[in-house]
């Protein structure tokens, strides 16, 4: 059942957010933060919802925010496009070379100048979402469905993605 996270928690997200990604408090600003499990998502926040909560027990609401795996904190790729000119740490640009192997799945080898882990993703100035920056390389974390629209209409797409 989805609950509303514990003031602790909630410090914890938004340090998460300034600390790893730069992101302004108040760019979390009337955002209410649930969490099920290993998942938080983030909605408006709305006086008197603890109740709705608990009666009609709420399984997911708003949009995916974090994830926690293996102790790790890993951004949704729906939270950094809501995020997007707020995220000014550990964000890679991506050239016009290096977009579509990305994209197709292909580890770009670095170095990169941000921390490992996970990371935002930017091209164009505009904001692609997450990947995850290992020894191996650069690695996207995007949702399949959100790659093969981004993909679409790009030279090259009858390739498989």
């Amino acid at each position: 059942m989805l609950v509303s996270v514990s003031l602790p928690e909630q410090q914890a997200v938004l340090e998460y957010w300034s600390t790893r990604f730069g992101v302004p408090s108040t760019a979390l600003a009337g955002l209410r933060f649930l969490v099920r499990g290993k998942n938080f998502w983030a909605i408006t926040e709305l006086t008197g919802l603890e109740e709705p909560l608990a009666v009609l027990k709420v399984e997911a609401a708003g949009l995916p925010f974090l994830r926690k795996r293996r102790g790790v904190w890993k951004p949704t790729t729906a939270a950094l496009l809501l995020l997007g000119d707020t995220v000014t740490k550990n964000v890679i640009d991506l050239s016009e070379e290096t977009v579509d192997p990305f994209l197709r799945g292909k580890t770009l080898p670095g170095p990169f100048p941000v921390e490992g882990g996970y990371v935002a993703v930017r091209y164009e100035e505009k904001m692609l979402g997450c990947a995850l920056l290992g020894k191996a390389g650069l690695k996207s974390q995007l949702p399949r469905a959100w790659v093969e629209t981004l993909l679409s209409g790009r030279p090259g797409m009858d390739e498989d993605v």
